[in-house]
């Protein structure tokens, strides 16, 4: 027989698993172009101007309840913040589920994916694409979100 707080441990972590998405699950999506994954960056806005993950969507926290209508409910939403210490993601993924939406949140944040070479958009690559791409999803989100 399994001592009761070594039950609560295992509960604890079996939950962890249902509610992180593993980096390199995201890192595979984002390279594939995978439609069926939504990245929530969760950081303040003029940060995600700066640079963002390939393919994510500014949504600081803040502007979730408004917004969350937006969102696909048949996506995998994975949300994710500054670094792996900061609790945006967290916070923004829990909003998220109260809100009826499945969402996940990353084990790491945006300076471990900028260390690891992962895709990105930023001022210093300087690409025309997420350049365009970048203010139309802000644009259209504020936009849709009235």
């Amino acid at each position: 027989m399994v001592r009761p707080d070594l039950t609560r441990l295992k509960e604890h972590f079996e939950l962890k698993l249902q509610a992180v998405k593993q980096l390199a699950d995201v890192v595979d999506a984002v390279k594939r172009g995978d439609s069926d994954l939504v990245l929530l960056d969760m950081r303040d806005r003029e940060d995600y101007r700066r640079g963002h993950m390939k393919g994510a969507l500014s949504m600081p926290l803040e502007e979730i309840d408004k917004r969350y209508r937006d969102l696909p409910k048949d996506k995998d939403i994975v949300t994710y913040c500054y670094n792996q210490y900061c609790h945006l993601s967290t916070l923004g993924a829990l909003k998220l589920v109260e809100h009826g939406i499945p969402a996940k949140e990353m084990n790491v944040g945006w300076s471990e994916w900028v260390r690891l070479g992962n895709p990105l958009h930023d001022d210093s690559e300087g690409s025309r694409e997420c350049n365009d791409h970048c203010r139309l999803v802000i644009q259209t989100i504020i936009t849709s979100s009235g």
